[in-house]
């Protein structure tokens, strides 16, 4: 007997506790003892923590209540194994009952549900493990192509097709059958050439709406169902879930166990268990291709950049031939002065050194850095060195700023 089900003496103390009574109280505290003390808080730290903490504390105040114990509303699984064996005693003393019968019955009905326990965790963790095995794959595209085979191997499960949406319709994009390959392909073909439009009432629109899996029955007479879909599968029955990656629904997964496999709640939750796990390797996936394709896009436009950049540095600037104009006559006070304009040693004096002013002059003829290096008999990454020198002493951006500044400073210009 289940922990809900609550017998008519429960509410009184344990000397005035019926046969029955008390078995029942043994039932259900049995029953929510079923996983295994190791196992309790992870079990109660599941999607079903809630429900199942509701019921522990229901068997536990029923076994303390035909006790004769106060109410403790701190309930753990670590208490139930001594509330059993003293409610074990209680059945053992009570008169006109077979304790060591019910005790029977209801440990073979534990070891049931600790079977279908075991039986839905074993399900869940195949399929989970699954799509932890898709993850390697790093195309999106393959990822889901492969997605339909990969749970047919982890399940029950013997007939999978996965279809995206697009357009408000299901295109489908890959397909499993188990033992069957060439009626899957041919299926495929048929779907994505002519692929289901998504509208009322379709049984799809309401799953996608709703974004959980369902299992629909007498899918031949079902006024929902797509005719031409169950047609091609041949479908007696089949469950169906939504691939939702981001909030939005980018797919539906239909599965069956062929043409007459009947289906039950755990293929339900084996193929939302995969769909769920699904959509978010999809979305990593997606995630880190677009982050690839980003970094390579900017590793080349870096590249191109500093190619640029380059070239930039080592060309040589294109001006015009300076002419200096013919001076006139000298007078006495410039009898001094270089034809042409000022000294350029005399403007650049505690400014530029004699090497950066070399260079300067060889910059100002048109020279580029590697013909610099050359003159001077030095390294091209000297040179490099002086221009940078040059440009942040001079407070300008780059070479031609540089060489107009000087030949400005000197009176100089370009016709």
């Amino acid at each position: 007997m289940s922990a809900g089900a609550m017998p008519a003496g429960a509410g009184s103390a344990a000397g005035g506790a019926s046969g029955a009574g008390a078995g029942s109280a043994a039932g259900g505290a049995m029953a929510a003892g079923a996983v295994s003390p190791a196992a309790g808080s992870a079990v109660l730290a599941g999607a079903q923590a809630a429900d199942l903490r509701r019921r522990l504390r229901h068997a536990n105040a029923e076994a303390r209540a035909l006790l004769g114990r106060s109410p403790d509303d701190d309930a753990e699984p670590s208490q139930l194994p001594e509330l059993i064996a003293s409610l074990k005693s209680l059945l053992a003393d009570a008169p006109d009952v077979d304790a060591d019968r019910l005790t029977d019955e209801h440990e073979a009905a534990l070891e049931r549900l600790r079977q279908r326990f075991d039986a839905r965790l074993h399900a869940l963790d195949r399929a989970h493990d699954a799509v932890k095995g898709l993850r390697e794959i790093t195309s999106p595209a393959a990822m889901l192509a492969r997605a339909p085979a990969a749970l047919c191997e982890a399940s029950k499960l013997e007939r999978v097709i996965l279809s995206l949406v697009s357009g408000g319709r299901m295109v489908a994009e890959a397909a499993h059958f188990s033992g069957d390959g060439g009626r899957a392909k041919q299926v495929l073909e048929e779907l994505a050439a002519n692929p289901i439009r998504l509208e009322h009432p379709l049984i799809e629109t309401e799953l996608m709406r709703r974004r959980r899996a369902t299992i629909v029955v007498d899918a031949a007479v079902h006024p929902r169902v797509d005719r031409r879909l169950c047609e091609l599968m041949d479908w007696s029955s089949y469950v169906a879930a939504p691939l939702v990656v981001a909030s939005q629904v980018i797919g539906v997964l239909h599965a069956d166990r062929g043409p007459d496999g009947k289906l039950d709640v755990l293929d339900r939750e084996v193929l939302w268990q995969f769909a769920t796990a699904l959509a978010q390797a999809y979305e990593s996936a997606s995630l880190i291709r677009t982050l690839r394709r980003e970094r390579e896009q900017m590793r080349q436009f870096l590249d191109w950049l500093n190619v640029r950049s380059s070239d930039l540095t080592d060309a040589p600037i294109r001006l015009a031939t300076v002419q200096r104009p013919p001076p006139p006559p000298p007078a006495p006070s410039e009898a001094g002065r270089p034809p042409g304009g000022r000294e350029d040693r005399v403007v650049f004096e505690g400014l530029l050194t004699r090497r950066e002013l070399d260079v300067l002059r060889l910059m100002a003829d048109g020279h580029a850095n590697k013909s610099i290096a050359g003159a001077l008999v030095i390294s091209d990454g000297t040179v490099k060195f002086h221009v940078n020198s040059i440009l942040r002493k001079l407070h300008v951006a780059n070479r031609a700023e540089a060489v107009s500044r000087y030949l400005r400073l000197l009176g100089m210009r370009a016709p």
